[in-house]
């Protein structure tokens, strides 16, 4: 009986001993996950750096008709002349945007961008101009009006791959660089003249065609800026991110790209009452109103390594908790620098797949990584369990496990549910496994 206690004393402190290894081996898979961190600062960096030399993330407004207005203000004494805006929306306003991506890389990282042709079609009536024209009128210290202009706003103007064509009327116009509009300068802008607007009967609807090739970066945005908007954007990009004040109404994605249709119209923008504040150079509640993509890399290297590690420590309790239940079982001692080497073959498993995965696909770096650390451990444990057998089995258990993670890091939408599946499935094996263990009973073979 004594000796059945010691035993049982020294089981209980060889088995905290390992829990001690297991929390202290959490340090190096910490550091190994600031590195992840810092690998994906520098591909944050990277892909500042392509913008700075590409183009950055696009947004861009639907056609703006513009009608600039002076006015006089002061007292009978001095008077000053004020130049103001009126911001009039096109009645309706059509966006095609056809997206072609490719990755641009920089050193070892890569990043999504796209050139897009785009095509806008839309209208004004000729009555709704003439309402604005009224209006402006009436304006107190109304003296003139201004040459009207077509504005279009981008925010970044380095993306224009050629100069935009502009037809108003069926008339060729030609497009100067500037949007003219007062708090949103970047984009192009295209005058019209006052008198070719009155001499067009009411009731008519004054068309407007504009057509450019623009690239960006990361995501394209659309700001709604017609009473009655409708974007269709097609794009052989196979993971898009909706965002943005709207989502579509329509959408189909598959592996060979997307396609989305979103519709806009003046009850869910107020878009009029926008544009006069915007006018008034407060346009936050204006660019507020952007929708449209992310380019979104779904499961980039670093995601799914960061997703991996997490998984660290369970890999590392399993197969603590199998040699545990071996050396218990069979009676065969492993001493505690064992389950630190162990632990640590584990561990280097991780930087291996985040070095690899730079150079190589995930995929490829996944599989060298574990076959890597499985063979070593393979190696190692034949001679810890003095049995080549066993330690193969233990090596495909383990790499079993490595095949489900794999799995795992590579969903997007049921990654946790697996993961949960996953610890469940291990938990159930390991009870099932030892319920006939009477662990009291546990005692040196020699003992009486």
């Amino acid at each position: 009986m004594p000796s059945t206690n010691s035993f049982q004393r020294r089981l209980a402190f060889k088995a905290g001993l390992i829990l001690f290894i297991a929390i202290l081996l959490l340090i190096p898979l910490s550091m190994i996950s600031g590195k992840i961190s810092e690998r994906e600062s520098f591909q944050s960096q990277a892909e500042e750096s392509i913008a700075r030399s590409w183009t950055a993330a696009q947004q861009l407004s639907t056609p703006i008709l513009v009608m600039p207005y002076d006015v006089k203000t002061g007292d009978k004494n001095t008077t000053t002349t004020v130049r103001q805006y009126r911001f009039i929306p096109l009645d309706f306003a059509e966006v095609r945007a056809e997206v072609l991506t490719t990755m641009r890389t920089k050193g070892v990282y890569a990043a999504p961008v796209y050139n897009t042709h785009i095509a806008i079609k839309g209208f004004i009536e000729q009555e709704h101009i003439a309402v604005q024209l009224n209006t402006l009128g009436q304006t107190d210290g109304f003296i003139r009006h201004a040459t009207p202009y077509i504005a279009v706003h981008t925010s970044d103007a380095r993306g224009f791959s050629n100069t935009p064509t502009l037809q108003w009327r069926d008339l060729d116009i030609p497009v100067t660089p500037g949007s003219g509009l007062p708090a949103l300068s970047s984009g192009f802008s295209a005058e019209i003249t006052l008198a070719s607007l009155e001499t067009v009967a009411r009731n008519n609807r004054l068309p407007l065609t504009i057509a450019f090739e623009l690239r960006g970066m990361s995501s394209l945005q659309v700001i709604p800026a017609s009473l009655d908007t409708r974007i269709r954007v097609q794009s052989n990009w196979p993971h898009p991110e909706f965002i943005g004040a709207f989502l579509p109404v329509d959408h189909t994605v598959s592996a060979d790209g997307f396609s989305a249709e979103w519709r806009v119209n003046t009850f869910s923008s107020n878009i009029e009452q926008t544009l006069q504040h915007c006018a008034s150079r407060h346009c936050k509640a204006f660019t507020a109103l952007a929708f449209g993509t992310n380019f979104y890399q779904a499961v980039d290297i670093y995601l799914q390594s960061d997703r991996a590690i997490k998984y660290g420590i369970l890999f590392i309790a399993v197969s603590f908790t199998a040699l545990f239940m071996f050396e218990v079982i069979k009676r065969v001692p492993i001493h505690p620098v064992q389950y630190v080497f162990m632990g640590l073959s584990l561990a280097i498993f991780y930087l291996l797949l985040i070095s690899l995965s730079e150079h190589l696909s995930f995929f490829i770096s996944y599989l060298l990584s574990s076959f890597s650390c499985l063979t070593l451990l393979m190696v190692y444990l034949a001679k810890v369990m003095k049995s080549y057998r066993l330690s193969i089995r233990f090596s495909i258990s383990l790499g079993v496990l490595y095949a489900v993670l794999l799995v795992i890091i590579q969903l997007e939408d049921f990654a946790l549910l697996m993961g949960t599946l996953m610890l469940f499935s291990m938990l159930t094996v390991l009870m099932v496994s030892t319920r006939h263990i009477d662990w009291y009973a546990l005692k040196q073979p020699n003992a009486q």
